[in-house]
């Protein structure tokens, strides 16, 4: 991580949401932050943008050149080839002075510059592409957390309730109230309640590392969270306005729309490297001859002009421009496919991302009514429970409903903020 990387990094940590507790917009952030990919993917921008730039100037600019020559030793051609014997001072030697400005040169500066331009708009897209499924998976490691950790209250109210019974049924059980086979299977329930702490403690430490490590934290160091887990409108969006949306604005798409452009710009170049080249340049030199006598030349000095040149590619046989437009057409067919498969992957992740948000809306509205549903069964099993007139296995399965149901609710909450985030993503909307 570079050194202004790295202060960002202790801005976002440093600011008061963080201090507080981790909200899902700052661990989002500093989840990109410290992203690799994403580091990757910006000096890989960086690079197309200074290329760019680079071709840009190459093609506007005129080039300065300068030369100096001197010969201290042994035979001086600037001298008339006298013989010198390790002579030497800055008047002995020649000095040449050139600028020089390519007018036209069939458009070849041209089409490099476009090449340049699509590739940084690639390199663009895959910037906004890393941080999109960096985003992504901050989001999903942000609320699995939250959601283990309430899995584990859950777990851990649920074994409280598993002893309490527990205790009930000796009580029960020593007043000849309750069989030997109630006290054993209340007994078992306990020990299941248990069994069940371990494996949400084990789920909760996965999602604790997982959410570490994309902020490159201690593995197990805890982490508070300041979650809003307000479901709000479950409204399902337009996914026929976003289709159009997604495939235009989506980076995965969009790279590969500039990759087949930079595909058809390098085929014309293919074909163009078949035919001659016109060259249109201006030219300005001037030299400062070596201080002998009769140095110096009868061309004007400085002297300038403007030059065409008229020449077949350097290498010309035919065959390999041939190949060479060949080639470039096989990977225009190559690019042409992979923006199809780009487009296919965008409408599939999203109906599938719409699918899973509606399937997900509902099993929450279900999931609330569930809930409260068995909170009363169990309340009245456990008043008849208390009275002998249930028994223990009864008492389990109004336990066990409502433990799923409040399992089942808490998974739904925090997958309809996952599965928003994925629509999102998959439309191409930003995540950060």
């Amino acid at each position: 991580m570079n050194l202004s990387a790295a202060l960002a990094l202790l801005t976002v940590l440093a600011s008061p949401a963080v201090a507080d507790g981790f909200t899902v917009s700052s661990y989002t952030a500093a989840a990109i932050e410290t992203a690799p990919e994403v580091r990757s993917a910006a000096d890989a921008y960086a690079a197309a943008d200074a290329a760019l730039k680079g071709q840009a100037a190459a093609m506007i600019l005129p080039t300065l050149s300068f030369a100096y020559n001197q010969y201290p030793y042994g035979h001086d051609p600037l001298g008339s080839y006298r013989y010198e014997h390790g002579r030497f001072a800055p008047r002995l030697g020649q000095a040449v002075t050139t600028a020089n400005w390519n007018l036209f040169n069939s458009f070849q500066d041209l089409q490099k510059t476009r090449a340049a331009a699509l590739a940084r708009r690639a390199a663009r897209s895959a910037l906004t592409a890393a941080k999109q499924d960096r985003a992504f998976a901050a989001i999903s490691a942000f609320y699995d957390l939250d959601s283990k950790t309430e899995l584990l209250g859950v777990a851990q109210q649920n074994l409280k309730d598993q002893k309490q019974q527990y205790d009930q049924s000796l009580d029960l059980y020593k007043h000849g109230m309750k069989s030997l086979a109630d006290l054993l299977k209340s007994e078992t329930d306990w020990r299941s309640s248990e069994l069940r702490i371990i494996s949400a403690e084990a789920d909760r430490k996965t999602a604790l590392l997982a959410f570490n490590t994309l902020i490159d934290r201690g593995a197990l160091d805890e982490a508070a969270l300041t979650v809003n887990l307000q479901a709000g409108t479950t409204a399902l969006p337009p996914v026929a306005a976003d289709m159009v949306r997604a495939l235009e604005i989506r980076p995965e798409v969009a790279k590969a729309r500039e990759e087949l452009d930079g595909a058809r710009v390098a085929l014309q170049q293919a074909v163009e490297g078949i035919l001659p080249t016109l060259r249109v340049d201006a030219a300005w030199n001037k030299t400062r001859y070596a201080d002998f006598p009769g140095a110096g030349s009868t061309i004007p000095n400085p002297n300038y002009n403007v030059g065409l040149t008229l020449s077949l590619p350097i290498g010309f046989n035919g065959f390999t421009q041939a190949w060479a437009i060949s080639s470039a057409r096989a990977e225009q067919r190559r690019a042409e496919a992979a923006r199809r498969a780009a487009e296919r992957t965008v409408k599939a992740e999203l109906y599938t991302a719409y699918i899973n948000l509606e399937r997900v809306s509902s099993s929450y509205s279900v999931a609330l009514l569930k809930e409260d549903i068995s909170a009363k069964s169990l309340e009245l099993v456990g008043r008849q429970y208390q009275q002998g007139a249930a028994d223990a296995i009864r008492m389990n399965q109004a336990q066990n409903d409502y433990l799923n149901a409040r399992v089942e609710r808490a998974l739904a909450l925090h997958d309809i903020f996952i599965d928003r985030a994925r629509y999102k993503r998959a439309v191409g909307d930003p995540l950060w």
